[in-house]
């Protein structure tokens, strides 16, 4: 039993994860709901769900009940990678292909959540603000929903892997 099934585990578990988030993000956009507004934050949970059934699966199944600290945030971070790569492409598709408008919707809630923190911003931080929110391209942005999916996965994965270590019983 060693972890030589470690990438199969986490792209299964990350595969599973990046479609039901990007899942959970057609059924807000379909819903008319703001996707890059609070309500995204309700699908935070599904990556967490799925690092710690990965965690778990590898710790049971291919370690023989016995993880490291290292192991357990190995299958973490390489499941959150799959997850938001999976997420990251497929935002991205959908963006290209389907809705064009979601970069400019993007935008657009970007430039009045700045215009409502205008007052704690001096006028030229806020003209560079603007400016760089008109920088933004699709390929930027869906890099940006992954990269973050990502960091939460990593932070995700760093408390998983305390709750799931176990050494391997001592035989005398």
């Amino acid at each position: 039993m060693n972890d030589n099934n470690l990438a199969k585990t986490a792209l299964h578990y990350g595969a599973m994860s990046g479609l039901s988030v990007f899942l959970f993000f057609m059924i807000l956009y379909f819903s008319g709901m703001n996707i890059f507004g609070p309500a995204s934050i309700l699908g935070i949970w599904i990556p967490v769900i799925f690092i710690t059934l990965a965690t778990k699966f590898h710790r049971d199944h291919n370690l023989g009940g016995a993880i490291t600290y290292a192991q357990g945030f190995t299958i973490g971070i390489f499941t959150a990678l799959f997850s938001a790569t999976l997420f990251g492409l497929s935002f991205y598709l959908f963006g290209t292909i389907y809705e064009g408008g979601l970069l400019s919707s993007y935008k657009t809630q970007a430039a009045i959540s700045l215009e409502d923190g205008k007052g704690i911003l001096s006028d030229s931080l806020f003209e560079k603000a603007m400016d760089s929110i008109d920088l933004v391209t699709m390929s930027s942005l869906a890099f940006s929903e992954s990269f973050n999916k990502l960091l939460g996965g990593g932070l995700v994965s760093l408390i998983t892997a305390a709750i799931f270590r176990r050494t391997k019983p001592v035989i005398e």
